[in-house]
C-alpha cells in the first residue's frame, strides 16, 4: 500500500498538469453529450482520460510502429526485396479506371457535403482517408510508398465493415448524402478485392510483423494525430469524444 500511495503522489501532479493542458487546448465543451447529433464533442470522456491516452497511447503506437517497421519491411527482409523489385506488368484496365473515377467522385461529393456544413475536418475520418489512400495507390501503383500504404490498408480496413454494419446517419439531410455514405464505404471495400486480383498491386505475404506494423501505424494516426485535431476543434472526430448511441 505504501508503494501505491507513493506512486499516486508522484503521478497525480503530472496527471493534473496534463488535464489542464487538455482543457486549455480543447476550450469550452459541454459535460453532457447531445446524442441527437454526431458533430460536436463533449466531456463524455473525462479530460484527464484524454490526456492519459494521448500521451501514453501515442508513445506506445510510435515505438511499436518503429519496431515492427524494421521487422516487417527493414533492409534484408523478404518484404523489402519485394517492395523494391515488384513492377506492375500490365496497364490499368477500364475497370480499374472506372473504379478510380468512382472513388474520386464519391470522395469529392463527401468533401462537398462537409464544406457545406463547415465540417471539413471530418475528412480526416479513417474511412475518408482510406478512400484517399486508395486513390493515391491506384494513381501510382509503381511507387514504393503506394505498395506500403496498400498493404497497411489491407490490414486495417475493418472500419468500412463497421460503418456499413452500424451506420451513423444522424444529421444526413443533404442531397445524395446517405446514398454516398453507403457508396463510399462499399467502394473502399470492393476496390482492394479488385486490386488484389488484378495482379498490378503487390500483396505482401501474410505475417504477424506486417499485421502489427499496420495496426500501430493506424493507431498512431488515431492518437496523437486525429486525437489532437479533435481536441483542438471540439469536433467528435472518429467518436473520440463520445461513441454513437447504442439505440
Amino acid at each position: 500500500m505504501a508503494v501505491i500511495s507513493l506512486l499516486r503522489n508522484a503521478w497525480d501532479p503530472v496527471a493534473n498538469r496534463l488535464e489542464r493542458l487538455v482543457r486549455r487546448v480543447a476550450g469550452e465543451l459541454p459535460i453532457d453529450n447531445d446524442w441527437s447529433q454526431s458533430i460536436k464533442g463533449s466531456w463524455y470522456v473525462h479530460p484527464r482520460q484524454h490526456a492519459i491516452e494521448i500521451v501514453f497511447l501515442s508513445s506506445a503506437f510510435a515505438s511499436a510502429a518503429s519496431y515492427f517497421f524494421m521487422r516487417a519491411l527493414g533492409p534484408g527482409t523478404l518484404n523489402f526485396k519485394l517492395l523494391t523489385s515488384f513492377v506492375p506488368t500490365a496497364p490499368a484496365s477500364w475497370t480499374e479506371k472506372l473504379l478510380l473515377g468512382s472513388l474520386i467522385g464519391s470522395l469529392g461529393l463527401t468533401l462537398t457535403h462537409k464544406l457545406i456544413r463547415g465540417t471539413g475536418l471530418f475528412m480526416l475520418q479513417p474511412c475518408h482517408m482510406g478512400a484517399l489512400l486508395l486513390i493515391s495507390v491506384l494513381s501510382a501503383p509503381e511507387k514504393v510508398v503506394s505498395k506500403i500504404l496498400f498493404n497497411i490498408y489491407l490490414h486495417t480496413q475493418w472500419g468500412g465493415y463497421a460503418a456499413l454494419a452500424f451506420p451513423d446517419l444522424r444529421g444526413h439531410d443533404l442531397f445524395l448524402e446517405t446514398f454516398n455514405f453507403f457508396a463510399e464505404h462499399i467502394l473502399i471495400l470492393v476496390a482492394p478485392v479488385y486490386m488484389i486480383n488484378s495482379g498490378r498491386y503487390l500483396v505482401l505475404p501474410a505475417s504477424p510483423n506486417m499485421a502489427l506494423f499496420s495496426f500501430f501505424v493506424y493507431g498512431f494516426f488515431h492518437s496523437p494525430l486525429l486525437h489532437a485535431c479533435a481536441l483542438r476543434s471540439g469536433l467528435n472526430l472518429n467518436y473520440l469524444f463520445a461513441p454513437p448511441p447504442s439505440k
